[in-house]
């Protein structure tokens, strides 16, 4: 085997030979160096557009991110998760979810779930979210398995600025992660017909115990199929697994694997994560985080398929949208470093302004 060619392997089945993933070419250090990706192109009237609602937003106090759940209903099976559980689930046309964007007005708008794929209504919910007030970057988080090149192109031809996929395992690892057989292969095929139709593809990935040999070839993959790629960190809030949290004996190898990802960031040009946000990374699994979240509640909401509002995912509701305040003190809390908390609070330092300039 060449020894450009490193191979994720899965662990030792005593039932059966696991399968084997595909390979992932890593080239050498030379030969890393890539153009940056960009996002959604923008005219600069909008990105002028789009600064002057960042900074209005800003001095507003948020929110800047509001996660839209459009249905609670999941046809995966995540052990880390229990929306497939779900036996009912409230659906936009039970509330003016454009009323509730004007009363919100972020800069980002992210539609998700439960699996959002499965409302078939969602060209038309992008189409209106994005003339209901001025520049609102528009995006969706899916594991991808319900959507297809023509289901994808329907969005970005009515408007939404990103497609994230959940991928956490290069091969069969993912399917039976996510309890979906040939869903990796479904992404292998779908992803780069996507990306050379001109849509802007973010893979979503968290870091836990059982992948972390996978991050680095998930994040050349990304690149191999022209799409950029954003990290996480696994919880166990959401349903109070612990099994896959980084313990301490795997510190060392996480501190490692983000000078990685730090030295990999400007050569691959893909990785869109910020440097505040993967330096984060090591201190939250440590436990060293700061015990109060800036975010929840104020930065980031999340608004129900009810019209409720949450201060973040796993915080219980607090209001209605009509009564929505944001809240003036952080939250004290530690339990995530998800993006959409670490990101959403950072502040525009000289640094992110520059990492944002080179994605518009």
């Amino acid at each position: 085997m060449s020894e450009l060619t490193q191979v994720v392997q899965p662990p030792q089945s005593p039932y059966e030979a696991p399968p084997q993933p595909p390979s992932v070419f890593i080239p050498p250090d030379d030969d890393q160096t890539y153009d940056k990706m960009a996002l959604r192109p923008y005219s600069l009237a909008q990105k002028i557009h789009g600064a002057l609602k960042y900074a209005w937003v800003r001095l507003r106090g948020g929110p800047m991110l509001v996660n839209m759940e459009v249905t609670h209903f999941c046809n995966a099976s995540c052990d880390f998760c229990d929306f497939w559980k779900t036996e009912r689930s409230g659906k936009l046309r039970d509330y003016d979810y454009i009323d509730a964007i004007k009363q919100l007005n972020p800069l980002c708008v992210t539609l998700t779930g439960g699996e959002p794929t499965i409302n078939k209504q969602l060209p038309e919910v992008v189409r209106e979210i994005k003339s209901s007030v001025g520049f609102i970057y528009l995006g969706m988080v899916t594991h991808g398995s319900l959507l297809t090149m023509e289901k994808a192109a329907a969005l970005w031809d009515a408007g939404i600025d990103q497609i994230a996929i959940s991928l956490n395992y290069i091969g069969r690892e993912h399917d039976e992660e996510r309890g979906i057989d040939g869903l990796f292969d479904h992404l292998n095929t779908l992803i780069p017909q996507m990306t050379a139709y001109g849509i802007n593809v973010v893979l979503n990935t968290v870091i836990m115990r059982d992948n972390l040999d996978h991050i680095i070839p998930v994040a050349h993959q990304a690149r191999e199929w022209g799409a950029k790629i954003s990290f996480s960190c696994y919880s166990d809030f959401k349903n109070g697994n612990e099994s896959h949290l980084i313990d301490s004996d795997h510190i060392e190898q996480v501190e490692q694997l983000i000078d990685d990802i730090l030295v990999l960031k400007p050569k691959l040009g893909n990785i869109i994560s910020s440097r505040y946000f993967l330096r984060g990374i090591p201190n939250y699994f440590k436990n060293t985080m700061p015990s109060t979240c800036e975010a929840a509640g104020k930065w980031l909401v999340q608004l129900t398929p009810d019209g409720d509002v949450q201060p973040c995912p796993e915080l219980p509701v607090s209001s209605h949208y009509s009564d929505f305040k944001s809240i003036s003190k952080p939250i004290e809390c530690d339990r995530c470093w998800y993006s959409c908390r670490g990101e959403t609070q950072a502040s525009l330092t000289f640094e992110r302004v520059k990492e944002l300039l080179g994605r518009v």
